[in-house]
């Protein structure tokens, strides 16, 4: 009787064992599927995002190409529209869908309120900025239902947006190194005074009594800094990018001692062959009267020496005595775009009278930086190679749009800015 007894005491306890395993079974691969869900169904909406972001990308660059102050708000809208459209969200399945009136909004600042082309409070020259915002609703998730058999659970449809920001900018990618050149004040327009493939040399140095000329140069504050070590910084650093038609252009006079900044375009360094003073040009070939008698014309032969990567020839052959030594061939053929520059074109008159020595750029030319400047910042030894006006056809400044003369600045582009 007892054993009996006993083994249906065990047998009770064993079925209680097993349904509570069960139940714990059943719970434990509800909240897996749960976990597999969340990791899978958020992977779901991140790629949607993504998707959505790629087309409130397009929308913003297609709409902000036509603001120009003059075209209806609806050519620009719809030009967003259309190019969000092309996207596909949901992996690639679903068209992504934009509203008139809603989707695409404008701004004149991008601290002020963005508002639909119907509601713009701005005047139409005025609206520089376009938000376009795109959203995905309803989007079924795979997995993570499951955990709505929980009890207090409700997992609903998933919704994901996405914004950009587009303006319009310069396409300049050719700097300004910092340095004036003089225009004949009776020239029109200012940056065709010369004639391409001119060598330009002498120096201006207004406060302590220099006299015009043409074809003179000076040291140029772009941007607004008055000391020697704002022009190294543009001299190793990539320039003065930002560029305005208006310019101020001051005149700090014969600064002599960025010749080791002016020299590491051409690979000339005082500390041995290594860039840490400034990247070079792929070449380092000096035109000088000693190494290039015509003394003009020298680009065509530029071009080839680049390609060859030709390193600095040396002082003796070049007839100067530079203040350092030229890199190595690998250094070179490592090197960047760095000895066509553009320059300000500036009536000089203006920086030779009264005390401020300030003008601002008429113009701006493209030029060639012919060779290295003497030690002791002898700037009489520097000379620069005209181009011609940087906005002209063919001009090798003009890779994808410079400061042109008057007013222009080169051809706008639509660019992201958030």
């Amino acid at each position: 009787m007892r054993r009996h007894i006993q083994s249906g005491v065990r047998r009770r306890a064993g079925d209680r064992e097993r349904g509570a395993v069960s139940i714990i079974v059943a719970l434990s691969l509800v909240v897996l599927i749960g976990f597999i869900g969340l990791a899978l169904d958020l992977g779901k909406l991140y790629v949607t995002r993504s998707e959505l972001q790629n087309g409130a990308d397009a929308c913003a660059l297609a709409a902000a190409r036509d603001l120009t102050g003059a075209s209806p708000l609806s050519v620009s809208e719809a030009a967003g529209i259309s190019a969000a459209s092309a996207n596909s969200a949901l992996f690639q399945s679903t068209s992504i869908a934009m509203t008139v009136d809603s989707n695409v909004t404008y701004s004149d600042s991008l601290d002020d309120t963005f508002e639909s082309k119907d509601s713009i409070t701005y005047a139409l020259a005025n609206i520089h900025y376009v938000q376009c915002t795109t959203r995905q609703s309803d989007i079924a998730n795979w997995f993570i239902q499951a955990l709505n058999v929980i009890p207090g659970i409700n997992i609903a449809n998933a919704a994901v947006s996405a914004s950009a920001v587009a303006t319009t900018g310069a396409a300049q990618t050719t700097c300004a190194i910092p340095v004036f050149v003089c225009t004949p004040p009776t020239a029109s327009p200012p940056s065709t005074s010369y004639a391409i493939g001119q060598w330009l040399g002498s120096k201006i140095d207004s406060k302590s009594g220099g006299t015009y000329g043409g074809g003179n140069f000076g040291w140029a504050n772009l941007s607004g800094g008055t000391g020697a070590s704002q022009l190294s910084s543009q001299l190793t650093g990539a320039g003065q990018c930002s560029l305005t038609p208006n310019q101020p252009i001051g005149n700090p006079g014969n600064i002599a001692s960025i010749d080791t900044a002016w020299n590491s375009r051409f690979g000339i360094y005082k500390n041995g062959n290594g860039n840490s003073n400034g990247v070079t040009d792929f070449t380092g070939y000096a035109y000088t009267p000693t190494s290039w008698a015509p003394q003009s014309s020298a680009f065509n032969d530029f071009i080839k020496q680049r390609k060859s990567a030709t390193p600095y020839q040396g002082d003796s052959a070049a007839g100067l005595s530079t203040n350092g030594s030229a890199a190595s061939q690998a250094t070179y053929q490592a090197g960047a775009d760095r000895r066509l520059a553009l320059v300000p074109m500036v009536d000089c008159t203006a920086l030779l009278t009264g005390g401020t020595h300030t003008t601002t750029a008429q113009s701006y030319g493209c030029v060639l930086m012919l060779a290295p400047m003497q030690k002791g910042g002898n700037i009489d030894s520097v000379t620069l190679e005209y181009l011609g006006a940087s906005d002209l056809a063919g001009s090798p400044c003009a890779t994808q749009g410079i400061p042109g003369t008057g007013t222009g600045v080169g051809p706008k582009v639509p660019v992201l800015v958030r």
